[in-house]
């Protein structure tokens, strides 16, 4: 199964994988302004690739920007490497040990697990239990395994606290900042502005063939990111609707 295929989903309740047959086909030289995530999410994978011990990564900041898209253009990017990347849902996340089981199984591969659009309201148990598996327990976590994640939310977690009776709020705080603190490499992502926007739509429509002026482009363009916003999504989407309307 892994000689064959690169992606998988985990299946926490029944505990197996579902092989991904279609992956996505992103290519990473087409994702725009984000040029310094990129090579720091490039570096930090082909260093865990070559049998390096590497950081858990967060990708965080504004929706529509880049984060997910980035993550998996890597099967692409690495696709004649050991890599191996495994889908795991934030419901899942209590039953990743016994995923844990299976990748140890396969030393010679490199896993990275990827976990999308992650965020925990307060006291939702999920949080406890990545704070867990991430540290392992007295269970020692396969040194070929790796998580990358997603996350609209800086530290994963509102900011303050909506417990008004707490006694020590500052230890609410402290765990909060016990999770974060487990990606070692966070990266931001960030608003783009309307230049960068601007950009990205006149690549889109170039590679879609869009035969507009300049001028009417840009006009067009600025009047849509009135209502979606200037982000890397909404210039893809722009692109799409002016080859249907």
């Amino acid at each position: 199964m892994f000689v064959q295929h690169q992606a998988f989903i985990w299946n926490g309740k029944e505990k197996s994988l579902k092989i991904v047959n279609r992956l996505p086909r992103y290519d990473i030289k087409e994702l725009f302004g984000i040029d310094k995530q990129k090579e720091l999410l490039l570096s930090n994978t082909k260093a865990f690739i070559e049998g390096k011990k590497v950081n858990n990564v967060l990708l965080w900041g504004e929706r529509g920007t880049g984060k997910t898209t980035l993550i998996r253009s890597l099967l692409g990017y690495f696709k004649k490497s050991s890599l191996r990347m495994i889908q795991v849902l934030k419901n899942d996340i209590i039953t990743m040990p016994y995923l844990y089981d299976i990748i140890y199984e396969h030393r010679d591969l490199r896993f990275i697990i990827f976990i999308d659009d992650l965020s925990f309201n307060e006291n939702e148990q999920e949080f406890r239990d990545l704070k867990i598996v991430m540290d392992g327990g007295i269970e020692e976590i396969p040194e070929n395994s790796v998580i990358y994640a997603t996350s609209n939310r800086r530290n994963l977690m509102p900011a303050v606290s909506q417990s008004d009776n707490e006694l020590f709020p500052e230890d609410s705080l402290q765990e909060r900042a016990s999770l974060i603190e487990r990606f070692g490499l966070r990266i931001g992502f960030y608003r783009f502005s309307q230049e960068q926007y601007l950009d990205i739509v006149k690549h889109y429509a170039t590679s879609a063939g869009i035969d507009l002026n300049p001028e009417e482009l840009t006009k067009r363009a600025r009047e849509w990111a009135l209502i979606h916003g200037t982000t890397g999504r909404s210039a893809y989407q722009f692109v799409l609707s002016l080859q249907i309307f």
